[in-house]
């Protein structure tokens, strides 16, 4: 697939809070071009989610994401167990991983984005900072220069906005 600006953009929502999963599905709603395609509620549903296993395997209903909407802190499997997953299997360059925290720990910034996270973004707590996130999202994956690149037929086998921080900045 080119890095021409498409349509839709997927997103999967992997957070242990259901009221966050439900805050960010009413913000995505109100876009023009990001769709959630599924949420799940730890580290180890959202591998099983990518891989494609426990219930996820028909890519017609549970299709790939183009953005993950990842929490670090969740229980079975956290957001740098995802990362490591993702980035073990080389599968990063398939989709944006955002992470989404309540912690703003230097080290926690900085291990996220050494393991491959695109973004890091304190989690927004008004309806506000959370629809101007999600729109900044949306602007960001339909940027040709920054959308992610995902080979055609690629399988895979076995706070505020002013916040976000591109991987490799300062």
């Amino acid at each position: 697939m080119s890095k021409l600006a498409r349509d839709n953009y997927f997103v999967l929502i992997a957070d242990d809070s259901a009221e966050d999963r439900m805050l960010l599905k009413a913000a995505i709603r109100a876009t023009g071009r990001l769709k959630c395609i599924g949420e799940v509620s730890d580290g180890s549903e959202a591998i099983a989610y990518l891989k494609g296993h426990a219930g996820f395997g028909n890519r017609e209903k549970y299709p790939m994401p183009d953005l993950l909407l990842l929490d670090l802190m969740m229980p079975v499997k956290d957001g740098f167990e995802v990362l490591k997953w993702l980035g073990a299997r080389h599968l990063r360059k398939l989709l944006t991983v955002v992470v989404l925290t309540s912690s703003m720990a230097p080290d926690h910034i900085k291990r996220a984005l050494d393991l491959g996270a695109d973004l890091f973004q304190l989690k927004p707590r008004s309806h506000r900072e959370r629809q101007t996130m999600v729109l900044a999202l949306e602007e960001y994956l339909a940027k040709s220069a920054l959308a992610p690149l995902r080979p055609a037929g690629a399988r895979i086998a076995g706070g505020s906005t002013l916040e976000v921080q591109l991987a490799g900045t300062p």
